[in-house]
């Protein structure tokens, strides 16, 4: 099942370019890291992170006036896995306006940022909500693949689509295109369409 138009994007990409954002904060911040010596750094494993910040919080600024803010709870950054991990992801996307009004935000228990690909991986509750497009998108998992612009859950996640006025979509098997403006899902899909007011 196909629906062309619906602009899935936009929320999830503002989303992953503040992690992106995050990103660089984080190889910035492990590069005026303490020097533990090479006997010391050779003992930690990939496993053991660069960097460690608790209650992170990131303003975006444009022209004077926010335009992303980007909250976890916890978050690690791997530089030579070019991984970043978020813990309780908090984001909000303000209008490019200079009004403050918000146009997108969302929400995940967790998120891993590839830095290399600015491909990534939320999960657990994870929702998006696009105050311009009237549409909010929960799922237990998607992954954003930067290089295809293609978000997708797994075969067995449910995905549920809600337009503000009513109409929802919900199925298993999730993927939207971002180059198409297009999404489907792969096993089942089940929802409720309502008509516009202006229709006849």
């Amino acid at each position: 099942m196909a629906r062309r138009g619906l602009v899935v994007e936009p929320g999830g990409t503002a989303f992953l370019r503040a992690l992106g954002l995050v990103a660089l904060a984080a190889l910035l911040a492990s590069a005026c890291s303490l020097d533990y010596g090479t006997p010391l750094s050779d003992d930690f494993g990939e496993d053991v992170p660069d960097t460690v910040v608790f209650g992170f919080s990131h303003t975006v600024v444009e022209n004077g006036s926010p335009r992303f803010k980007l909250e976890a709870d916890r978050g690690e950054a791997y530089q030579s896995l070019k991984l970043l991990k978020l813990t309780a992801v908090r984001f909000v996307e303000y209008k490019a306006d200079g009004s403050g009004a918000v146009n997108a935000d969302g929400k995940a228990e967790s998120a891993v940022f590839h830095t290399d690909t600015e491909s990534a991986e939320l999960s657990g509750s994870v929702r998006f909500h696009s105050t311009g497009d009237a549409m909010t998108v929960e799922s237990g998992y998607l992954s954003w693949d930067g290089e295809a612009k293609e978000l997708a859950s797994r075969a067995e996640t449910v995905t549920t689509l809600r337009d503000d006025d009513g109409t929802w979509l919900s199925g298993s098997g999730f993927t939207a295109d971002a180059k198409r403006r297009s999404f489907r899902f792969g096993n089942r899909a089940d929802g409720r369409y309502v008509t516009p007011k202006d229709e006849p």
